[in-house]
């Protein structure tokens, strides 16, 4: 399954979004984003999911390395793109919380694994 994320940076820090409870991974932190359709490039999807998951328009900065991870039962490969918000305020409309964090609070966070491998890398950029 193709997923794109966005790490989106405000003042130094960027935004972790949870996961709800009933939801698949519920309680985990991870980068918002979703699955890439049929026919769509991750660009498109990142934009399109941050509007629909965050209410917010987003402008790509770059595009990082993209990451494979397997779970026991799926295959995930994210594609993670740095992003900052162009327009619109930020509401979690699909995550229980978010928060702006830096690189020392986003290491206190229980992060979905192969999130967690795209925040070290991206830190370590």
């Amino acid at each position: 399954m193709l997923v794109a994320c966005a790490i989106i940076e405000k003042n130094g820090k960027i935004l972790a979004a949870k996961r709800g409870g009933g939801r698949p991974h519920g309680g985990f932190w991870e980068f918002p984003g979703g699955k890439i359709g049929p026919g769509e490039d991750a660009e498109k999807a990142i934009v399109r999911e941050i509007r629909e998951e965050l209410g917010a328009d987003i402008a790509i900065k770059k595009r990082l390395p993209p990451l494979t991870f397997d779970y026991p039962d799926t295959t995930v490969t994210l594609v993670p793109f740095v992003c900052e918000v162009s327009g619109g305020p930020i509401t979690p409309l699909e995550h229980e919380e978010i928060r702006w964090v830096d690189k020392a609070e986003s290491g206190r966070l229980g992060w979905l694994p192969p999130d967690l491998e795209i925040l070290k890398n991206y830190w370590n950029c």
